[in-house]
């Protein structure tokens, strides 16, 4: 292994991107001072992790980044990258060539370690060099001051460079973490231990608890057995009484409504038979007074008749009238009267007939009428049967929550005595009626999820329906709903966009002031007029929302589509709104079919005024006709007589044609028809005022019959609904203890506790185990949990207790067989290192002697290394004392007697021969030349000795100020190029 190339960046007086490319030998380094040329080093350094400052010439980390110069701004970034050739695998990375980089940015101080370009910790670089004899601390880097600092440094901290030498640094940062983690292991054991002791001070009296905790249990839950199921036999038998109750209260409501809308009929159809009879009562009499009128009329005009007629016929019987004319004129004159007076009643027989036909023509259409009205009324009593029905279904989904999970209906019947559970969340809503498809849909099934006052009643609730296995809910605690909105942008864009409406959280209110949850809800969901502007609206947000229209359809989040119909019974709003429109209906309805009943009354009168007017006008046309045939008969008698006189035959036809001028019969005739109609009409009158009085009587019977029935039916209701007033009491103190002492519902009660008992008996054992319960006093139902805890607790830490001793014991093992690993490996370098070193120095020094050793040899792994050396012709008893260039040479002996125990692969050396006069110098560079075979050296120097044995040197110059830039020339090539101009006689 060795180290290809450098790449430098910004890093100290490298502002240019530099590459610097090594080969295996020496590689030299040199330039004047101040040129740069140990930024290498120290670049070298930091990339392996040197974190001191101090180490690396500067004040802080910021100063490794280029500063900048007269001619060149300063660098935001320090880059420098080691790239090492690992054909041989000495580092245990599965790369042919592995890269180190580390940067560091001005801004903030951020650094960065990468390992082949790939992100890593610092440690993952230490761990990767460990024992390759690499390293900031290590051999591979050794500067002037190092050299200077190994002879005066104290014996303990020349340790370090012996331990690395050893191979023994991972063994000792093993053991160091090894110690921290028994250091760790021995606090967490003694905390342990006190827990343990906490833990079995508590066993022993919770035990105690826990025992008389469990009779209480045992008891709690026999009692809870034989109470749970009078509970539930008594809210059974309580819900069956009320159920039927209620359908007994449900029938006489019922049958009430239907008395007193009968009574209302019956009373208005009263009134309005005395408002006709009193209407009958001023016609009869008007009638009447006309009748007398008529009658004084008739009896004048028939007196007038009397006496002309006796005249004539006076005339007629006198046997001493000569003129025969004269008597014919006045058979003539009588027998035109009884014309006339045929002919009149034969016209009033015509018209009465005409009369009948035209009244049974009225009477078939107002039939006619009255069928249709019974139809009418029957189709509105099935529609408002219909609507009746589907109102209690509706009623029972909005008002009784049929439809509701069960978890939410349990939740629910808690909120009664609970203000802080506010309601289902679609029942808080409040939206005009065209919105109600949109909120349904947008909202779906948190529809059914329950607002509370905060997060607590929420978990409340959630404990409650696990208890006692009621179903699931989704809760919005009020204090926690974080409002939602579109984004900036978005509020600004949509109302531009086409069939946009609006944010549907603007078109939705509420009385409860929930408005967090309407906005958390409903505030990012977009409104449009239909699905197409819906799908541009998504297009243009990116699908960040959904978008509803009023018809239902959805554009989902990401852009998928909803739609088609909506299951109504699935939201309430839709019920809601359904309900108010079916109880608006059925006002309607109801108020129409009182209409109906009262014009059907009114049909029915008018039929029945029809009938009598019938009636009356049949009677009249019997009569017409016996008075018709009378005066048939005087007419022909009549006849008989004057064509007896006159010898000759009479055609009543002639005398019909004929012009008659006897005004008296005219006005006569006038008279009796006008008597006549009035004395019908006053009969009818009168006949229809009686049967008025007979259906007012009937109707006072009957309405004294509604009324005391209603009257009865009143009471019952008010037994029942007090009744039911006392029962629905029991039911909720019953309920009310299944609540709050055993926290059940009854549905889950009745579900699992349904034993047939003998409720006396029961009741009898209840009182027999509640004293039972109070003998035990006080009882923490915590303490077998608590117990359960503890002593799960103490087990555990007892465990680890035991644990933590067995790893204890394994660390310290652990450190023992490290610290044999130390010492042997130590011990055996050591000696190897002693032998070489006294070797190395009388080479260098052409004689004396050399020899490390121990200052505490009893204490290998922490003792100091001293170094004894003579000179020749020397005795200096402290190394102290010898001249800085002898100090030199002793530390460079030593690192070469290193070197030969312990080779590296890579050895930067900044200067360390500085202090060597020509003769060691050239002695130096003949052992790198030596030890050039097995690490690779790169030197900082301005000594030529060392030069020369260099096979490729940089040179570092600074052509700008400020920055540095190198040169390189591969010194076999340059000897081999002068030697043939040396041939070529140049």
């Amino acid at each position: 292994m060795y180290l290809k190339k450098i790449e430098l960046h910004g890093f100290k007086s490298f502002a240019d991107k530099v590459n610097i490319e090594f080969q295996p030998g020496i590689t030299g380094i040199v330039g004047p001072n101040g040129c740069g040329k140990s930024n290498i080093s120290d670049a070298v350094r930091w990339v392996l992790g040197e974190q001191s400052v101090k180490s690396l010439r500067g004040s802080n980390m910021a100063d490794v980044i280029f500063a900048g110069s007269q001619d060149r701004r300063a660098q935001n970034l320090a880059e420098v990258t080691l790239i090492f050739d690992n054909s041989d695998r000495m580092l245990n990375y599965d790369y042919n060539e592995v890269e180190i980089t580390r940067r560091l940015y001005r801004q903030g101080n951020e650094a960065e370690y990468l390992l082949n370009r790939q992100q890593c910790r610092l440690k993952d670089i230490t761990d990767l060099l460990l024992d390759t004899g690499l390293g900031r601390d290590s051999l591979s880097i050794i500067s002037q001051g190092n050299i200077s600092n190994f002879a005066d440094s104290r014996p303990e901290e020349r340790r370090a460079i012996f331990e690395e030498a050893a191979g023994v640094s991972k063994y000792k940062k093993r053991k160091i973490e090894a110690i921290r983690k028994l250091e760790r292991t021995t606090d967490n054991l003694n905390r342990i231990k006190d827990i343990v002791y906490e833990l079995e001070k508590q066993i022993a009296p919770l035990k105690k608890q826990k025992e008389k905790a469990e009779v209480f249990l045992t008891l709690k839950e026999k009692l809870t057995s034989i109470e749970v199921n009078v509970l539930v036999h008594e809210v059974s038998e309580l819900k069956h009484q009320l159920d039927t109750l209620s359908l007994q209260l449900k029938d006489l409501n019922e049958r009430h409504s239907s008395l007193d809308a009968e009574i209302f009929l019956k009373e208005s159809a009263d009134d309005e038979i005395k408002k006709k009879m009193f209407v009958l009562d001023n016609e009869i009499n008007s009638l009447q007074s006309q009748l007398l009128e008529s009658m004084s009329e008739v009896s004048r005009l028939e007196t007038s008749k009397i006496e002309v007629d006796q005249k004539r016929k006076h005339a007629l019987q006198s046997q001493n009238s000569d003129d025969i004319k004269k008597k014919l004129d006045n058979l003539k004159a009588i027998l035109t009267d009884l014309i006339e007076e045929y002919n009149d009643r034969v016209e009033r027989l015509k018209t009465t007939e005409k009369s009948l036909e035209d009244l049974s023509q009225e009477q078939t259409v107002l039939t006619s009428k009255i069928n249709h009205k019974h139809q009418s009324i029957n189709d509105l009593n099935q529609e408002i049967t219909k609507n009746k029905n589907r109102q209690e279904i509706l009623v029972d989904l909005v008002e009784n929550k049929s439809n509701y999970h069960h978890g939410v209906k349990a939740i629910m019947e808690l909120a009664h005595d609970n203000p802080d559970i506010i309601g289902v969340f679609g029942d808080l809503l409040e939206n005009d009626s065209k919105y109600d498809l949109a909120v349904s849909v947008a909202l779906g099934s948190a529809l059914q999820f329950i607002v509370t006052k905060d997060n607590l009643q929420a978990r409340l609730a959630i404990k409650f329906l696990k208890d006692n296995k009621a179903g699931r809910a989704t809760f919005l605690p009020l204090a926690d709903m974080e409002p939602r909105s579109l984004r900036e942008e978005h509020a600004i864009l949509c109302p531009a966009l086409e069939g946009y409406l609006g944010v549907l959280s603007d078109f939705v209110s509420s009385s409860k002031n929930i408005d967090n949850v309407i906005l958390n809800q409903l505030g990012n969901v977009i409104l449009a007029d239909d699905i197409d502007h819906a799908y541009e609206i998504s297009k243009a947000t990116y699908a960040r929302y959904k978008v509803v229209t009023l018809d239902g359809n959805i554009v989902n989040v990401g852009g998928s589509l909803t739609g088609g119909t909506v299951n109504r019974q699935q939201s309430s709003i839709l019920q809601k709104r359904e309900l108010e429109k079916v109880k608006e209906k059925l006002d309607e309805l109801e108020q129409k079919l009182v209409r109906e009943k009262n014009e059907l009354l009114k049909l029915e009168n008018d039929a029945k005024e029809l009938a009598h007017t019938l009636l009356q006008k049949q009677m009249s046309y019997a009569k017409l006709e016996v008075v018709v045939q009378g005066k048939k008969e005087e007419l022909v008698v009549a006849k008989g007589e004057y064509e007896s006189l006159s010898h000759q035959s009479v055609e009543l036809d002639e005398f019909k044609s004929g012009k008659i001028d006897n005004q008296l019969v005219l006005q006569l005739n006038e008279a009796i028809k006008h008597r006549d109609e009035l004395t019908e009409k006053i009969k009818s009158k009168r006949e229809l005022r009686m049967s008025y009085v007979n259906e007012n009587e009937q109707l006072e019977s009957k309405l004294k019959d509604l009324r005391r029935m209603l009257k009865d039916i009143q009471g019952q209701i008010n037994e029942k609904a007090i009744l039911s007033t006392k029962y629905e009491g029991s039911l909720n103190n019953y309920l009310s203890r299944l609540s709050n002492e055993y926290s059940m519902t009854y549905e889950y009660a009745s579900e699992n506790y349904h034993d047939e008992v003998d409720i006396e008996f029961a009741r009898g054992e209840v009182a027999t185990l509640r004293n039972e319960i109070v003998a035990l006093g006080h009882v923490n139902i915590d303490a077998i949990e608590e117990y359960k805890e503890v002593s799960s607790r103490y087990e555990n830490m007892n465990s680890q207790r035991l644990d933590l001793i067995q790893a204890q014991d394994k660390i310290v093992q652990a450190i023992d067989e490290m610290d044999q690993i130390m010492i042997e490996k130590f011990s055996t370098t050591f000696e190897k290192i002693n032998k070489e070193f006294n070797n190395v120095f009388r080479e260098l020094f052409g004689g004396g002697r050399a020899q490390i050793k121990y200052t505490d040899p009893d204490n290998i792994l922490e003792t100091g290394i001293d170094i004894d050396v003579q000179p020749p012709g020397k005795a200096v008893s402290n190394i102290t004392l010898f001249s800085g260039g002898e100090k030199a040479l002793i530390a460079i002996s030593c690192l070469f007697a290193i070197l030969k125990v312990r080779p590296v692969p890579m050895c930067i050396l900044d200067e360390v021969e500085a202090a060597l006069d020509m003769a060691n110098v050239e002695r130096f560079a003949k052992f790198l030349r030596e030890f050039s075979k097995q690490t690779q050296f790169i030197v900082v120097t301005h000594r030529e000795g060392t030069m020369e044995e260099c096979d490729l040197l940089y040179g570092a110059t600074m052509q700008q100020k400020g920055v540095t830039k190198l040169v390189s020339v591969k010194l076999e090539e340059a000897i081999d190029f002068s030697n043939e101009n040396r041939k070529g006689g140049i």
